[in-house]
């Protein structure tokens, strides 16, 4: 699958992969079982019921849906929504043809590197993994261990259980915790693959008649209100993007939120709320943009795939929405970039919650240009 998975799926790549991300709260509460002051010996079936409270003494998670998306311009031209709840639309012509060669250009001309590919959420993974290693095995394991260790000893009190559910607790717990690490570690790296196209960041807008800020300016006005200044709404942007895939290369299927973003993410304008994708050529074999969640809409014209499927047109862009209003993550929106047979070249915009700094985002020189 992917790298989003565990807590999120709680299921973005649950132990195997992005399992998929529903923010939840939980509540733990711990009830005092033992009695200091009983002291006497305890039946077998005392002891084992004493130590199955245990287990129990954990609530359950909440889990939030997820609530409307961020608002954007719905009179923008050529916006078409092609998948509902959650909404993907595509906007016809969105970049004229001299825009999107001159993005091409100008990602030629700098250095392009292998996309990079980050395993976001594993700080939620972790807690996750550790979270449930220590309600689930862990606890059984040591009230296991526990019982066994007193269950023949007469004299045994339930200070003594639980001396030894705590011992038998703290050592299951720190072995879990080395495990999880080196699975996250081991996952970390395995994500490379995921990924082998070539990518590079346009942050340049002194060019006022170039491709960089005709793209700027005009995913400002899709998200404006009309009222707001465009600088004022590109400050959420990441820098444009110019993403190329020769043949043979791909993205396999992910996610563009994070569940972590709070943390992992704070320094970027934390969650992404929404993906602006433009192609920036016309491409005939592959390099299809598919959406594994979302079934293909009523007159889509490939009969062969029946996931929601778009095929790349020069000029035309595609919008849609990696998490609510709120941040909260939304798993619909898992989507893959497919294996290139012709080259693809998209550029890409990710709008945040918050603004978005130097080196991430634009300048506020720059921003002072629109």
């Amino acid at each position: 699958d992917d790298f989003k998975r565990i807590k999120n799926h709680r299921a973005r790549m649950g132990p195997g992969g992005r399992l998929v991300t529903v923010e939840s709260d939980g509540a733990v509460e711990f009830v005092s079982i033992f009695s200091m002051k009983q002291q006497h010996r305890v039946p077998h079936r005392t002891k084992f019921a004493i130590a199955f409270s245990l287990a129990t003494a954990f609530s359950a998670a909440a889990f939030a849906p997820v609530g409307p998306r961020i608002p954007i311009n719905e009179n923008f031209p050529g916006l078409q929504r092609v998948h509902s709840n959650p909404d993907v639309f595509v906007i016809k012509n969105f970049l004229n043809e001299a825009s999107c060669n001159d993005l091409m250009k100008r990602a030629r001309n700098k250095k392009m590197e292998t996309s990079p590919v980050a395993y976001a959420g594993w700080t939620t993974d972790v807690k996750d993994l550790i979270e449930l290693a220590a309600k689930g095995p862990v606890t059984w394991f040591s009230i296991l261990g526990a019982w066994v260790q007193v269950k023949d000893d007469a004299s045994a009190s339930q200070v003594d259980l639980f001396v030894h559910f705590a011992q038998d607790y703290l050592a299951l717990l720190a072995f879990a915790i080395v495990g999880i690490g080196a699975f996250t570690w081991s996952r970390a790296q395995g994500l490379k693959s995921q990924r082998t196209s070539t990518s590079t960041t346009l942050d340049d807008l002194a060019d006022e008649k170039g491709g960089v800020v005709d793209f700027v300016k005009r995913t400002a006005d899709l998200f404006g209100d009309g009222t707001t200044p465009a600088r004022d709404q590109a400050a959420l942007f990441e820098a444009p993007t110019v993403i190329r895939y020769e043949s043979g290369q791909v993205l396999k299927p992910h996610f563009d939120a994070n569940r972590s973003a709070d943390t992992e993410d704070a320094n970027r304008g934390g969650q992404t709320l929404a993906t602006l994708l433009v192609y920036l050529n016309n491409v005939e074999k592959g390099g299809l943009t598919r959406f594994g969640k979302l079934p293909a809409p009523a007159g889509q014209n490939m009969p062969d795939e029946t996931k929601l499927t778009v095929q790349p047109q020069l000029g035309d862009a595609l919008l849609f929405f990696p998490a609510d209003a709120r941040g909260l993550f939304d798993e619909r929106t898992e989507h893959e970039g497919c294996p290139a047979v012709d080259e693809k070249w998209i550029a890409r915009i990710w709008r945040h919650a918050d603004r978005v700094p130097p080196p991430f985002g634009l300048a506020d020189d720059a921003l002072a240009r629109l």
